[in-house]
């Protein structure tokens, strides 16, 4: 892990949540979904602090974490893509890895962020993801039905992840999701990041885009398997109180 730097996205409105604050600082149990990724991260044997990517009301975020992580900021909200663009010029030299997490999936934890890792290094990966199968049907159909669908070929592998907006019936029944943890190769990443392109309806650079790059160069990609609740978010007050049940 000393190797590797972890990005957490935190830039976010919450528009959904009904308030007026960032969603990283939504409350959750006794502390903010933020504060529980970052003390994930701390529990690893990593150099570097989390650099966290805030945009929306930013310096509250920074009143919440103090000097716990670096910060990046994202002036303009053009996606997940563009949120690890800022974050790139604080990756200190040495680092070999880069892992994004999400403010608002606060249930990831330390094991899955090593396996990953682990996973990434022993086969010189250029990605890897963490993916979940979904065994619990009311969480199927209510949580990550938007999710995208993993495709695996005859060998297993992956060979196609399908946006839910995208899927054919089939393709939706796929019970095995994208929750969009990634381990990159760093020269890889700031590289693919750079190919990004933000034609779609929302004008914005999705980091689930580095997929599509990495098959379009016949990449193969690697993958580790986590439990469900692993891959929870909010982003409504339901899926929040879901997450507290689970806290």
């Amino acid at each position: 892990m000393e190797q590797t730097q972890i990005i957490i996205l935190a830039a976010g409105k919450g528009t959904r949540m009904g308030g007026d604050l960032p969603k990283a600082i939504t409350p959750l149990g006794h502390q903010t979904m933020v504060e529980y990724v970052v003390d994930t991260v701390e529990s690893l044997e990593t150099k570097h602090k989390p650099i966290a990517v805030i945009g929306y009301k930013a310096d509250m975020v920074q009143a919440v974490l103090g000097d716990r992580a670096t910060y990046a900021i994202q002036d303009e909200q053009k996606g997940t893509g563009h949120a690890v663009m800022c974050a790139i010029p604080f990756i200190a030299p040495e680092i070999k890895n880069i892992v994004v997490l999400y403010a608002d999936q606060p249930l990831v934890s330390k094991h899955t962020i090593e396996e990953l890792v682990e996973l990434h290094m022993s086969h010189h990966s250029k990605l890897s993801l963490a993916t979940a199968t979904i065994s619990d049907d009311n969480l199927f159909t209510e949580q990550f039905y938007n999710f995208g669908r993993i495709i695996r070929d005859s060998e297993n592998h992956i060979s196609a992840i399908v946006e839910a907006k995208d899927a054919s019936e089939e393709e939706k029944a796929i019970r095995e999701v994208n929750p969009a943890y990634f381990c990159c190769d760093r020269e890889w990443m700031v590289n693919a990041l750079s190919s990004l392109e933000n034609n779609n309806a929302q004008g914005e650079y999705y980091l689930t885009d580095l997929v599509k790059i990495a098959f379009s160069q016949e990449i193969r990609i690697t993958s580790v398997t986590i439990h469900e609740i692993e891959a929870l978010g909010a982003n409504t007050p339901e899926q929040l109180e879901l997450l507290s049940s689970y806290l």
